[in-house]
């Protein structure tokens, strides 16, 4: 049984529903969850927001916290996953926001990851930097996205 199967077998007998807020993944997360078999039986939704005027509109997070970490930080992408959480009313909200290159906030390497993840009173983030092209780093994200839901439910 691959990881995704895994996944998806274990909310449903738990009766765990999940929803997605992704940016620089643009909804491939959410398309893995997806193709799984079983998947609409726990899978609430995502919402895709890529800029910041999308993270601000969809999710009120102020202008200045957005433009202070151009829209990629620990605080943001738990902002996001604990908000998307209560949009959906799901049991678990995920988030992921980095950047993919080629340019980014001075000082951040490009392939910078971070997940956010609300599940019951919990708040869990992560940081990566994933090397590859912008295909690839974006792909290893939405995996790492999904191996933290897996760990927290294993």
């Amino acid at each position: 049984m691959n990881k995704l199967t895994h996944l998806i077998k274990t909310m449903e007998k738990n009766n765990i529903s999940l929803a997605l807020a992704e940016s620089i993944s643009a909804g491939f997360a959410s398309y893995l969850i997806t193709k799984t078999p079983g998947a609409s039986k726990v899978f609430k939704g995502g919402i895709i927001v890529y800029s910041l005027e999308a993270k601000a509109k969809f999710f009120k997070i102020p202008q200045t916290t957005l433009k202070k970490y151009d829209g990629v930080s620990e605080d943001i992408a738990l902002i996001l996953a604990k908000r998307i959480k209560k949009l959906f009313r799901s049991d678990i909200g995920a988030a992921i926001v980095g950047f993919a290159g080629p340019r980014t906030k001075k000082g951040v390497k490009v392939g910078t990851v971070f997940i956010g993840l609300s599940f019951k009173n919990i708040l869990i983030s992560q940081k990566k930097v994933i090397k590859g092209s912008r295909d690839a780093i974006r792909k290893k994200a939405s995996q790492l996205l999904i191996n933290l839901i897996d760990k927290q439910l294993t």
